[in-house]
């Protein structure tokens, strides 16, 4: 199990190093330098970059949470009404997302999809410390 963590890591390090050398490589292209004059356009230039970076970062991070997909026994329960929820996302189909916008931008967070009947509302579990009352989900 380690071993696959470590390749798992591993993966997403040379991912994120591949991204982070095409920022710097916009940064310093030699074709772009008439548009980054003022330090203003720098700042901008280099504030958009990582924001970028920033987001994809987030939702590598989320897409290697192993909550994303539920693995108890027991339906989780409605954040409203805490009754069993009926899961929306089949096991063997791709996640579904939803933007939010973060201080780094919009991420894609991906999760199983559950639907209370008794309230009529999807919703995106977080995780066995999600409970119900958190409202929070």
């Amino acid at each position: 199990m380690a071993q696959s963590t470590d390749s798992r890591r591993e993966r997403l390090k040379r991912l994120w190093l591949r991204q982070a050398e095409a920022a710097f490589e916009l940064m310093f292209d030699a074709d772009q330098q008439d548009r980054l004059v003022t330090f203003d356009q720098r700042e901008r230039r280099a504030g958009s970059l990582t924001r970028e970076l920033a987001a994809g970062l987030i939702e590598q991070h989320i897409a290697e949470d192993p909550a994303v997909r539920h693995t108890g026994t027991d339906a989780p329960a409605c954040p409203r009404c805490a009754r069993p929820a009926r899961r929306e996302t089949p096991p063997e189909d791709p996640l579904p997302g939803r933007s939010l916008t973060s201080a780094a931008g919009e991420v894609t967070l991906r999760r199983e999809r559950w639907y209370c009947p008794t309230c009529r509302a999807a919703f995106f579990p977080s995780g066995p410390q999600a409970r119900p009352g958190h409202r929070g989900l």
